[in-house]
């Protein structure tokens, strides 16, 4: 039944310039955090070197404010190829934009979560994007100084894909736990598939 319904969504691929009002709301939040993280970029660029580095009040230490360009993917990777890098995240930023839109469109109320972890992933990609294709190379402000990360400078862009594919990641795993659950103990009469969609 739920197939035949994902058919009728698709049927004269309406989805692709009908835009449902739950995939607005969070094209808005990506927009939104998009924004944010521009305006953070743009304050630490038109800041004096002498400002850097210094530690994020309230952080005690573990976050310092720093200003880095990189024209590479986060932490510097593949630094040494510009245009592919520009190329691959733009392709990506459009891929994730699209999945976004149909799985509105076939899946409307439903697994909020995922939803939310996408547009997450789209604000901070679209935002490093923006950058590449300005000025060749992204704004990284924020040195972590806890753990592995203490090399690492990153922006609230990257924190924002990780953190978008880290809810992704944990709602389908809880997804599919919860459905093992259901063929374990028979039934769908305690855990009923649309309480534990997210």
């Amino acid at each position: 039944m739920r197939k035949k319904r994902m058919l009728r969504r698709l049927s004269g691929l309406g989805f692709l310039w009908r835009s449902s009002p739950e995939f607005l709301r969070l094209l808005f939040a990506s927009a939104a955090l998009c924004g944010l993280d521009q305006a953070v970029k743009h304050r630490i660029d038109g800041e004096p070197e002498e400002n850097f580095p210094r530690d994020m009040p309230g952080t005690k230490g573990k976050i310092r404010i720093v200003r880095a360009h990189n024209p590479g993917f986060s932490m510097g990777r593949m630094s040494d190829k510009p245009e592919f890098v520009k190329l691959s995240s733009l392709s990506v930023t459009a891929f994730l934009l699209g999945a976004l839109q149909l799985f509105c469109a076939l899946c409307p109320g439903r697994f909020f979560v995922r939803k939310l972890g996408i547009s997450l992933a789209i604000g901070g990609a679209a935002s490093n994007v923006i950058d590449r294709i300005r000025r060749g190379r992204v704004t990284d402000y924020l040195n972590i100084r806890i753990g592995s990360f203490q090399r690492s400078i990153v922006n609230i862009g990257d924190l924002m894909i990780q953190s978008g594919a880290l809810l992704y990641g944990l709602s389908l795993l809880f997804s599919l736990f919860a459905s093992l659950i259901r063929h374990a103990f028979g039934g769908r009469a305690s855990l009923d598939g649309r309480k534990y969609d997210n």
